[in-house]
């Protein structure tokens, strides 16, 4: 009978590692994915004016990071043209939209000003503009019904 039980219990141990093991491996997955949704919200580099050169250290930037990919932007700025420089911009904002929102509602704002509703990427722009447009007057909801406090007093009794 102890033998029986030992079995069960190898067994058990033996699907409880494989279930760990497929679990560990969709954690990782899942992270992965969360880690790259800027590469699944860009669209094919299809979009004319820019020079065939500077496609494969666009790629090579993406990759390393939100700091070498806006100093590529400040470097080849001017020789990219629209609508290229919208959508590379359009990356950047998807890109450091989690680490710096400020930076990427400010970038929005600009390639927002400068694609009309005409433009090739409005989709784009649009499906963008409910997570990085800012809305200075919009009331908080958040804060809503609650009284400012009052100041501390200073003195120590």
């Amino acid at each position: 009978m102890s033998k029986v039980i030992g079995v069960v219990i190898l067994l058990l141990l033996g699907f409880a590692g494989w279930r760990f093991a497929a679990y560990y491996r969709e954690m990782n997955r899942q992270i992965e994915q969360r880690n790259n949704r800027w590469k699944q919200t860009s669209p094919p580099a299809e979009s004319p004016g820019m020079p065939p050169a500077l496609e494969p250290l666009l790629a090579t930037e993406k990759t390393k990071g939100t700091s070498e990919f806006k100093k590529w932007l400040r470097q080849y700025r001017r020789y990219v043209q629209e609508p290229r420089l919208s959508e590379i911009e359009l990356d950047y904002v998807v890109m450091v939209g989690r680490s710096d929102p400020v930076e990427a509602r400010r970038v929005f704002a600009n390639v927002q000003k400068r694609n009309g509703k005409s433009s090739p990427l409005a989709a784009r722009i649009q499906k963008l503009s409910k997570t990085y447009q800012y809305l200075p007057n919009a009331p908080s909801s958040d804060y809503k019904g609650l009284r400012p406090l009052k100041p501390a007093s200073s003195s120590c009794q």
